[in-house]
């Protein structure tokens, strides 16, 4: 979803290298060089992408009226994507097979006709891509914060990470690091000079192995420790951009308990060392999977999904959370928005509405902002989180949420519900 209007997606890239520090003709120049252009002559590649303004899919006229933001930059990348159907395929293929049939006696094809009859239907398929007819084309707004060297990109996927980062190397000469939570907390404690930290990290055991776990113990008998068979697997980071992506659901974990032991506030940090309170809820969504790879999945959809029976059964047969719905607040501002953690990835966030603005180009100059807060907010969370995880205490506060963990009740009727972190928000004096 664009930033320019609705709810905003988006993942995020760090950028390396000698890269704009200002919103130039140099810039600007560079996004004109490599304006997307259609293959002219021939079949083009499967995947062809470029810039494009965002204004429309066809703007390629860069200029600072349209892409200029303070310090910040609003285009887009073109990806269009050339693929015949198989079936398709197929179908060419037999066509030219029974014509060829047609005119034996024998009435069959014969192996020089099956083959004269693939090369005609590959020449007519070639002819068809030239031509576009199946051209698919899809328009992903980028906002590029130069202050901090960051891309926010309107969707999220591995042919648009990959065609975005080839874009980026081959037209600005710079390297784009897609920032999931295990890069993230890379870069965070790295430059807090927590490289060994970082590296020693390991998934923590907020419950013992569940049933049909490999080397499953009982729950009298789990002792945290280094054994390999107390530490969760979390499958899914085998697959994920980095190995301690499980970083981003231990992230959301602590968040779920603290909502409900701490009323949902937290005192962050920004990169400055600057301190400020969030107010935060979860609501509407929650997805979990299980972390010791022997159970299934979890979607649960609804107002208060984590005050569910499901949730707290899902908890104590060690799954983790993967996606959550939130309600963010710096008092200020608030947002609604889902976010699956260990991809670093927001989708559908409602923005603040703004009641203000002088015009047009004011309430885009806003919304900018306003994204750019709120994912300058998430990290500041993630900060805290990685300041508890690497400190001391750790230990403590995991045996805590490893006890809240127990506490909570499975009964069919349940005991009323912890204080509801969204009347803390109203309380606070935040619509919710």
């Amino acid at each position: 979803m664009p930033f320019s209007s609705g709810r905003v997606t988006f993942c995020q890239f760090a950028v390396s290298g000698d890269a704009p520090t200002s919103v130039d003709e140099t810039a600007l120049s560079i996004l004109n060089e490599n304006a997307f252009k259609e293959t002219e002559i021939g079949a083009p590649d499967e995947v062809e992408s470029g810039f494009v303004t965002g204004e429309h899919i066809l703007d390629t006229q860069f200029t600072y009226e349209k892409n200029g933001f303070g310090n910040a930059l609003l285009f887009a990348v073109r990806i269009d994507t050339h693929k015949v159907p198989s079936d398709l395929k197929q179908a060419y293929r037999k066509i030219n097979e029974r014509a060829a049939a047609a005119g034996n006696p024998s009435g069959f094809a014969s192996k020089a006709d099956k083959r004269d009859a693939k090369d005609e239907a590959e020449r007519t398929l070639r002819d068809d891509l030239a031509a576009g007819k199946f051209r698919r084309s899809k328009m992903i707004q980028l906002l590029w914060d130069l202050n901090t060297q960051t891309i926010y990109c309107g969707a999220v996927g591995t042919t648009v990470q990959e065609q975005v980062a080839k874009l980026f190397k081959s037209a600005f000469a710079v390297n784009l690091q897609y920032q999931s939570a295990g890069t993230l907390a890379g870069r965070i404690l790295l430059n807090q000079g927590k490289g060994r930290d970082y590296e020693d990290l390991r998934p923590s055991a907020f419950t013992p192995p569940p049933a049909g776990a490999t080397d499953a113990q009982d729950d009298e008998d789990f002792i945290e420790g280094p054994r390999d068979t107390n530490t969760p697997m979390v499958p899914w980071v085998v697959k994920s951009v980095d190995l301690k992506d499980f970083l981003g659901n231990e992230f959301l974990y602590w968040l779920w308990w603290l909502a409900e032991t701490d009323d949902g506030t937290l005192t962050i940090k920004d990169k400055a060392g600057r301190e400020s309170e969030v107010f935060f809820a979860i609501d509407k969504a929650l997805d979990m999977d299980c972390a010791w790879d022997a159970g299934g999945k979890l979607t649960l959809r609804g107002a208060g999904p984590t005050r569910l029976i499901e949730a707290s059964d899902a908890l104590k047969t060690g799954k983790w959370p993967r996606k959550m719905g939130l309600i963010v607040s710096d008092g200020e501002h608030q947002w609604e928005l889902t976010f699956q953690s260990d991809q670093w990835a927001v989708s559908a966030a409602l923005l603040p509405t703004i009641e203000d603005a002088a015009g047009p180009r004011e309430q885009l100059e806003q919304r900018l902002e306003l994204a750019r807060t709120l994912a300058q907010t998430l990290d500041g969370m993630f900060r805290a989180f990685l300041d508890a995880r690497t400190a001391n205490g750790w230990p403590t506060k995991r045996t805590a949420i490893r006890q809240w963990v127990k506490a909570r009740n499975r009964s069919a009727k349940p005991e009323p519900a912890p204080v509801d972190p969204v009347e803390n928000l109203e309380t606070a004096g935040i619509a919710v």
